[in-house]
């Protein structure tokens, strides 16, 4: 098989989603690859025993009129304001806000940043207040001491993942916008291929010329510009001829297990999202969302969903543990040590899903080694990476590939 398209997007989460939508949207012929059978990326919504169950909580943060009716337009059902600010368990008690956005009362003696989230953050509330106050929860999801991470990591958490009164959020969850996505992509004539692994980036005299696919229809996909909303590393491992050497350095990956609990009451608490810092809770956030969308869920019922992040070594203290135990570990844990309930019966575990390479981790002192990868990308004619940390960035950074790519074409 060798078909040819104007654009070829690798990769259906967001980013890639977005970038066909704009380019099929703005005349080219696009053809978007993915490897599994749907598209969405982490952005997905499961469905079990008459519940919808998005992929971990994914807020997609939007904060401007235009992107609002932009979703509005896209999908059969508006988009809904949620008005639950992200909340926090400090001092045994619920309270909003998350940790990162906690600022001291008075002044306090700033310190240096050093390019690490030790040194970003106490440049921003002091060496003091950011052990009290943050440290314990970055850690806890990172699994990294502050002084490891790199302050581009807590920068980004700050800046790009604020929801202070509340936020947008699609009904039927984040799911449902992925799939009005790819919906738009079709209906201005884009072509989704899914079960379809890039097994090759093909290259010549500095431009991209295409893309080896395997799969249904296995072949070569050629395009004069390829939009990479994939790991830029796999792309480069995958390059034909190969890329220099030196360009991919090892790489570690936080994994994470979703534990779903379903309860037979209206509510366990009053937010949709809280954050847990204390190392005896397994979770470090928890979804409940029949608040974030209560069509989600069938009435008289709550659905929990908690975030436990961790490493695939054996001697870590969740990944290890069975699914059964980690789900009764959850349970417990919502009466002792939270005190959320005097009797946490009437949970059962809905659904374990685990996630051994949920998002790369950068130590500080190898940022700049892991550009190496796309920088390389990037320099060849035709490509464009769309890349971003949260639903919307991820959005923006594939619509403006996109944009490139038409730019090129004129």
């Amino acid at each position: 098989m060798r078909e040819h398209s104007d654009v070829v997007v690798l990769g259906g989460g967001p980013a890639g989603l977005a970038a066909a939508l704009a380019a099929a949207r703005g005349g080219a012929s696009v053809t978007l690859v993915e490897a599994s059978d749907r598209v969405g990326g982490l952005c997905r919504t499961l469905e079990q025993d008459g519940c919808r169950l998005d992929l971990g909580g994914h807020i997609p943060f939007i904060h401007h009129p235009a992107r609002i009716a932009w979703a509005d337009e896209l999908m059969e059902r508006p988009i809904r304001w949620v008005n639950r600010p992200v909340a926090r368990v400090e001092h045994g008690r619920i309270v909003p806000g998350r940790y990162i956005d906690q600022m001291p009362d008075g002044p306090v003696a700033l310190v240096h940043d050093d390019g690490t989230a030790a040194g970003q953050l106490g440049s921003r509330v002091g060496a003091a207040f950011r052990d009290h106050v943050i440290r314990g929860y970055l850690e806890k999801v990172d699994g990294w001491p502050l002084e490891v991470i790199s302050a581009d990591r807590s920068r980004k958490l700050h800046d790009e993942q604020r929801a202070p009164d509340g936020f947008w959020y699609p009904e039927g969850g984040i799911g449902a916008l992925m799939d009005a996505m790819a919906t738009g992509v079709t209906a201005a004539g884009g072509r989704i291929r899914l079960n379809t692994q890039v097994t090759g980036l093909l290259h010549s005299g500095g431009r991209v010329t295409g893309v080896e696919v395997a799969g249904s229809q296995p072949g070569v996909l050629e395009a004069k510009d390829l939009i990479c909303a994939v790991s830029p590393a796999a792309m480069v491992a995958a390059a034909q001829p190969a890329a220099p050497d030196g360009l991919l350095v090892p790489i570690t990956h936080r994994a994470v297990t979703f534990v779903y609990l379903i309860g037979a009451r209206e509510q366990l608490t009053e937010e949709a999202w809280i954050q847990v810092s204390d190392l005896r809770v397994p979770f470090s956030r928890i979804a409940e969302f029949r608040h974030w969308d209560p069509g989600m869920v069938p009435d008289g019922q709550t659905v929990l969903c908690a975030e436990i992040y961790g490493f695939t070594d054996d001697d870590d203290p969740w990944w290890s543990q069975s699914n059964a135990a980690l789900a009764l570990a959850v349970r417990d844990s919502l009466v002792n040590p939270l005190g959320w309930t005097d009797d946490a019966s009437d949970f059962r575990p809905l659904r374990v899903v685990r996630m051994p390479q949920a998002y790369p981790m950068v130590e500080a002192d190898r940022v700049d080694a892991v550009t190496h990868a796309p920088i390389w990308l990037e320099d060849l004619e035709g490509m464009h990476l769309a890349r971003g940390g949260t639903v919307m960035t991820a959005i923006e950074a594939g619509e403006v590939a996109a944009t490139r790519a038409a730019l090129r074409a004129r």
